[in-house]
């Protein structure tokens, strides 16, 4: 049996839904539609000015026409595009927004009717059915460029669609919008809430692609009357003359490319508009950088920082990379080369005047140009940080608050940058809880300290607890405190700001402290009174533990873990092992505080014969609990479980 005509399909269940609410919910301004149509469009038509640089039978001359009809009631956006096959319209048309349907459907629900939400269309990428929002059908028809058929799919929003094969016209694509009663404004029904109202009025759609698609670099066009009345030869009326009426195709937008006007002359709201359409995000930027480079390379950059980071920002998957346009011809949408691994979160698009028209993938990856461009982004980038944080500190911080991870994978990916974006850093420290700088860090620092110290771990609340800072509250020593894993990163590339060394707060022995003769003395006289302590202990927790020693460190607490100078902290160990890359099990020093009554109790119980077992189990819980305050897991939770219940027990008879 041959294939039919006209095939009949249903649209996925999500689908469906998410076309019922899309249908029946309220909007505040239901003119997006057009919007995103007409970027819907433009993208078809960048794609065929592409391809075109092979294949010259394709047309260049990208517009795009609006086809308003009051009689019929329908309007009709066109373009010459790229165009779709029967395969494409399949997947593209009768699918919508893979990412995210069903939570879109979900998010309408919670909002429910009576809340404007229009702007979540572009955030589930369902662009092409916002036409439902005013349509009670609609009819597309396109042309694949170079193929033998067209297609025809059309679909009344109800849970199915039709699709057939038709006869190929010029390539591109044609939607019409069967508008229902209510979008006109001659309706007798309920006008819409702040709506441009008619959508088959010519003045109606000047104002609509006015206010969201001036910027569109190809022509919209509309068919106009135009009286042209009769003239003498030297240009004056005539007199009674003849009055001739044409249509002709009048151009409503203004064409000119957002990027291609002087910075100062682009409002902040062409900005958030043309943001939207290049991003179809929901949101305005949070930042905007535009700037023109001339000299050895010339090309013009147009960048913006999201509202918010992409819930994939830290996935493999992440589409990243900025447009590249050559001489304003769309090149690619995705171009990883033009801005490094840590910038990714930047969205927008640079033009150069440096490149070929055909430039491949490949030429891109290994051009020089596209080296020194990517530099330049870089340094630009850099720099525009370093100013907003000056200039603007309370914007800058949203900035780190939604990109910092992502900025200290700089560290990683770039150590040539490491001292500019060190003055980038925002950190937590012991000071406050707010943010600071590590210049202004410095300031703070103590007369007689020398080295700037840092704290490693997984959550602000547990780091500013540890016991390894008791000693600098005491001394009131500064500790910057860094929660996130790539952190231990960002100090091991970095080593030293401005002649300061970077110095764990929880590795290695305490020096560049300010300490007093009295502190010395001291830590002398009881290196030898806990001597034996420290001896047994040393062999009986040596499959444990590199060392047991004392420390003026801790001042309440009776004990705590660090690693050996150049050891691997416990965080550095889980990355690794998180990557795949298990590393040798790291022996840790426990360090005593000679001044706690626990510590003195197994002193003397050191002097006593055939207390070893006891001293072993006292060790060991020991360091249980300095795992514990530094929130790393134990090795044996059940054991320390038994033995705090042992504890409680005992205390719970003798009364102590």
């Amino acid at each position: 049996m041959s294939k039919p005509t006209i095939e009949t399909r249903s649209f996925q269940a999500h689908t469906k839904k998410l076309l019922d609410l899309m249908i029946h919910s309220i909007y505040s301004q239901k003119d997006v539609f057009l919007r995103e149509l007409i970027s819907n469009a433009s993208d078809a038509i960048d794609k065929v000015r592409f391809e075109a640089l092979t294949n010259t039978d394709l047309a260049t001359d990208g517009k795009i026409k609006l086809i308003p009809n009051r009689a019929a009631n329908t309007l009709t956006i066109s373009d010459n595009g790229v165009g779709m096959t029967y395969d494409e319209v399949i997947e593209h048309i009768g699918t919508i927004a893979k990412s995210g349907s069903e939570a879109y459907a979900e998010k309408l629900k919670e909002l429910g009717k009576d809340v404007a939400a229009p702007d979540l269309i572009g955030q589930f990428g369902v662009g092409f059915y916002s036409a439902f929002i005013v349509s009670d059908e609609v009819t597309l028809e396109t042309t694949k460029a170079g193929e033998k058929h067209g297609v025809r799919w059309h679909s009344k929003g109800d849970g199915e669609y039709t699709i057939e094969r038709i006869k190929p016209s010029v390539h591109g694509t044609t939607v019409t919008l069967h508008l229902r009663a209510a979008e006109n404004a001659d309706a007798e029904e309920e006008a819409l809430p702040d709506s441009e109202g008619d959508f088959t009025d010519a003045w109606t759609l000047r104002k609509v692609v006015k206010k969201y698609s001036d910027f569109i670099a190809y022509p919209i066009v509309l068919d106009v009357e135009k009286h042209e009345v009769e003239r003498d030869a030297d240009g004056k009326v005539v007199e009674g003359g003849k009055t001739e009426t044409k249509v002709v195709e009048e151009t409503i937008n203004s064409q000119k490319a957002l990027w291609t006007r002087t910075p100062a002359e682009v409002t902040p709201e062409e900005h958030n508009e043309f943001y939207k359409h290049l991003t179809h995000d929901w949101t305005a930027p949070l930042q905007t950088l535009h700037f023109h480079v001339e000299g050895t390379q010339e090309f013009t950059a147009l960048l913006y920082v999201p509202e918010k980071a992409p819930m994939d920002l830290y996935s493999r998957e992440q589409k990243r990379g900025l447009q590249l346009y050559i001489k304003r011809v769309f090149i690619g949408a995705e171009v990883k080369e033009l801005i490094p691994e840590y910038f990714r979160f930047i969205r927008g698009l640079v033009d150069s005047s440096d490149l070929p028209l055909n430039v491949s993938r490949e030429v891109v990856q290994q051009d020089a140009v596209v080296n020194r461009i990517k530099k330049t982004v870089t340094t630009k980038l850099i720099n525009f940080f370093k100013d907003l944080l000056a200039k603007d500190r309370a914007a800058y911080e949203k900035v780190w608050a939604e990109y910092g991870q992502a900025l200290k994978e700089a560290f990683h990916y770039d150590p040539a940058v490491k001292d500019k974006m060190a003055d980038l850093l925002l950190v937590k420290t012991t000071k406050d809880e707010g943010w600071s700088t590590l210049a202004e860090v410095v300031e703070r620092m103590k007369e007689g300290q020398t080295a700037l110290y840092y704290l490693t771990g997984e959550k602000f609340d547990v780091l500013r607890e540890a016991p390894q800072l008791e000693v600098f509250a005491k001394k009131g020593v500064e500790v910057v405190l860094l929660g996130e894993s790539i952190d231990e990163i960002v100090v091991s590339v970095l080593d030293k700001y401005k002649d300061h060394e970077l110095k764990s707060a929880a590795r290695g022995e305490l020096d560049g402290l300010p300490e007093s003769a009295e502190d010395k003395a001291k830590q002398e006289e009881q290196s030898d009174k806990f001597a034996d302590l420290l001896g047994k202990l040393k062999t009986l927790l040596a499959n444990d533990l590199a060392d047991v020693r004392l420390t003026t460190r801790l001042t309440d607490s009776a004990a705590c873990l660090v690693a050996e100078e150049g050891g691997l902290s416990p965080q550095l160990e889980r990355i690794y092992a998180q990557l795949g890359q298990p590393m040798p099990e790291q022996k840790r020093i426990l360090e005593l505080n000679p001044d706690h009554a626990v510590v003195s109790a197994m002193s003397q119980l050191a002097q006593l014969a055939g207390s070893d077992e006891k001293l072993k189990d006292f060790g060991e819980m020991l360091i249980d609990q300095a795992l514990i305050a530094e929130g790393s897991p134990l090795k044996h939770p059940a054991r320390f479980a038994k033995r705090v219940t042992d504890a409680m027990a005992r205390a719970a008879v003798t009364g102590v």
